[in-house]
């Protein structure tokens, strides 16, 4: 090979693995199959989505502040901690919100078999159905979030054959850096639109009752000004229909 030509090979080797990156890791990339992560055609409304609950020191006090101000929110369950807090599920259902599979465990999916996937799958499920709710729907199909929003086609494909939509987001407001402040966390929050989806987290995969006080501060903020803007807080579910873009989502 001379020399043009495997600077070439070199190029074209850095652009797939560029490709490669950007479907499995950017959460609005769809070149690997369609995930539920910006309906713009929704309005003024806005998703808040809360990853790696439940979590009994922070969960309750963020489903009062959603309550205080008629927002509703999608949270995306970690099995092993379900397990732990059948109650606390019930009542984030009971109280209107959606949820979703998150996992039992919380691995890196794309680095995992189809098999192992399948089961994590399934276990979560088993968790939360144990305690007599189910996972919210799109088109008949249940709503789940890969951990770190990772995914790949095969990851994809094993989550249409178990039932599931995934569901990543188009606003990230990184409140699992150690160092971050509510502050920060509130700035890229408040850049939400019409039809965003947020991501932000309840818990924490690695302690069922983590620290997040920081991400409801947050949340507190992002009501309280994003409210009087005329911004409605929907599930998952809601801001598909309010879309009418459904149907994108069938089997």
């Amino acid at each position: 090979m001379n020399k043009a030509a495997g600077i070439a090979a070199g190029a074209g080797a850095l652009a797939a693995a560029g490709v490669a990156f950007y479907g499995a890791q950017v959460p609005t990339a769809q070149i690997y199959g369609r995930t539920i992560c910006r309906e713009p055609g929704a309005g003024r409304k806005v998703c808040l989505t809360y990853d790696d609950g439940p979590n009994p020191a922070y969960t309750p006090g963020l489903l009062d502040l959603l309550d205080e101000h008629g927002a509703k929110a999608t949270f995306f369950l970690i099995g092993k901690w379900a397990e732990r807090e059948p109650e606390l599920i019930r009542e984030i259902v009971e109280r209107g919100h959606a949820i979703g599979n998150h996992t039992f465990t919380h691995p890196t999916m794309p680095a995992k078999s189809d098999e192992r996937i399948r089961e994590e799958l399934d276990a979560c499920r088993e968790a939360v159905e144990a305690a007599g709710v189910t996972f919210s729907t799109v088109e008949g199909r249940m709503l789940m979030r890969p951990p770190y929003g990772r995914r790949r086609p095969g990851t994809l494909r094993v989550l249409k054959e178990k039932g599931y939509l995934g569901v990543t987001w188009s606003i990230t407001c990184y409140d699992w850096r150690a160092r971050t402040t509510t502050e920060a966390i509130t700035r890229r929050a408040l850049r939400a639109g019409e039809g965003d989806v947020i991501l932000l987290h309840d818990g924490f995969d690695q302690h069922p009752a983590f620290d997040r006080h920081k991400s409801v501060a947050a949340t507190r903020n992002v009501l309280e000004h994003h409210g009087p803007e005329g911004y409605e807080f929907v599930t998952v579910p809601e801001l598909v229909s309010a879309a009418g873009t459904g149907a994108r989502y069938a089997v």
